[in-house]
């Protein structure tokens, strides 16, 4: 019996710590609702810097709006976000942006006057080259199923 309620013990511990590793997704309708912006944007310049005693470097992305889905940005607008890590070099749960050059979709709020990732990860979906197929995150969407969730809110 003791060793039972042990390994009971041992299997919700373990359980529970991984559970608190992971991101915690909002749901797609959510994401859709609460991001403030989301927009169709292209990766125009990135620039990686080291990060003193880790081995993952800083990365400062500038992207371009393409198409405005949701929110006050317009096309031609530029914004600029800092990430750590590279597909090479990865951070866990650390957003990777597309190589210069390829597109996104991005699900933006706004944080002390600046435009943030929303939830992180959950909000760059990057495209894949040459098409509008939703990868990362949002491989199981597309933009038209972003378009049709925006017309039921």
């Amino acid at each position: 019996m003791m060793l039972r309620t042990s390994m009971l013990f041992a299997f919700v511990l373990v359980m529970g710590l991984s559970a608190s590793a992971m991101i915690r997704t909002i749901p797609f309708p959510d994401l859709v609702k609460q991001a403030e912006v989301i927009a169709i944007v292209t990766v125009t310049a990135q620039t990686q810097t080291p990060v003193p005693g880790k081995d993952y470097p800083k990365v400062d992305t500038t992207v371009e709006v393409e198409r405005v889905l949701k929110g006050a940005v317009k096309a031609k607008d530029t914004l600029s976000f800092t990430s750590y890590g590279t597909e090479e070099k990865y951070l866990e749960d650390s957003p990777i942006f597309p190589p210069t050059g390829e597109k996104a979709v991005l699900f933006l709020v706004d944080k002390e006057g600046q435009k943030i990732l929303l939830n992180g990860i959950q909000g760059l979906w990057p495209l894949e080259a040459g098409t509008s197929k939703t990868l990362g995150m949002g491989f199981r969407y597309s933009i038209e199923k972003i378009e049709e969730e925006l017309k039921k809110n």
